[in-house]
């Protein structure tokens, strides 16, 4: 047993001999890096960042086909069912009753004119009507209408003093019908020291409500005033003289 101790604390001191050896000695350098590890486990999400700012407007986009539609006869009707949306029309209704008559239109409606063509001397001894050449027409009057009568023109004095004078009465004349109401003008032209044969001028009108048809309308004058100076009324070609008959047919 004394061997063995002596053994064991032989091998024991030359362990620790060895020992401190290592101890004593210098560290090595650093050995190579070794291969990674395997990835360890995905880390919890973190929190959603700010939002960022809006971005530019993006340019208009083409124009789309046109959609389709659904039509369906329903009752008489028709269906129509467009993007969801259904629209129904109905069959036509009853034809409503006939509206009243209208107004009369404007046929035969016009204005008719004819211009002197010629000159007539009038006088204390014309003491019956003569007509003025040229202002005579006759026009087709339709039924309804009414009838507007105007006629203008010039008379000239031949008196050559201050002393004379002339009177000129200018009538209209329908249907061979002298126009006792507003249808007659006086003219009375009274000549100067200064200056003679002076020119009066007539200009009147009225209106006539005559049956449908044919209707002739004229202008007349008369002189038949004791002293009265001869008097040339209307021209066929002086136009400060020259006459005009105007009818107008108007529907009401």
């Amino acid at each position: 047993m004394a061997r063995v101790a002596t053994l064991l604390r032989a091998i024991l001191c030359s362990m620790l001999a060895s020992c401190l050896v290592v101890g004593c000695a210098e560290r090595g350098d650093p050995g190579p890096m070794g291969p990674p590890g395997p990835p360890g486990a995905p880390g919890a999400p973190g929190a959603p960042g700010a939002p960022g700012a809006p971005g530019p407007k993006g340019e208009k986009g083409d124009k789309g086909d046109p959609g389709t539609a659904t039509v369906l006869l329903v009752d008489g009707g028709t269906v129509f069912v467009e993007g969801g949306v259904t629209v129904v029309q109905g069959p036509p209704g009853p034809v409503g009753p006939t509206g009243p008559m209208g107004p009369p239109g404007t046929t035969g409606q016009g204005i008719y004119e004819v211009y002197g063509t010629g000159q007539v001397v009038v006088s204390a001894a014309t003491t019956s009507p003569v007509p003025i050449p040229g202002l005579s027409e006759t026009v087709n009057v339709p039924p309804g209408a009414t009838v507007y009568v105007q006629s203008n023109g010039g008379i000239q004095s031949t008196g050559a003093t201050g002393s004379t004078w002339s009177v000129v009465d200018v009538v209209l004349v329908v249907d061979g019908v002298i126009s006792t109401t507003a249808g007659q003008r006086r003219v009375a032209i009274a000549n100067t020291s200064s200056l003679a044969q002076l020119i009066g001028n007539w200009s009147f009108g009225r209106s006539y409500s005559l049956a449908p048809g044919n209707h002739t309308f004229e202008v007349y004058a008369i002189g038949g005033i004791p002293g009265s100076a001869p008097a040339n009324v209307s021209s066929g070609g002086s136009p400060q003289l020259q006459g005009v008959l105007t009818v107008m047919v108007l529907q009401q």
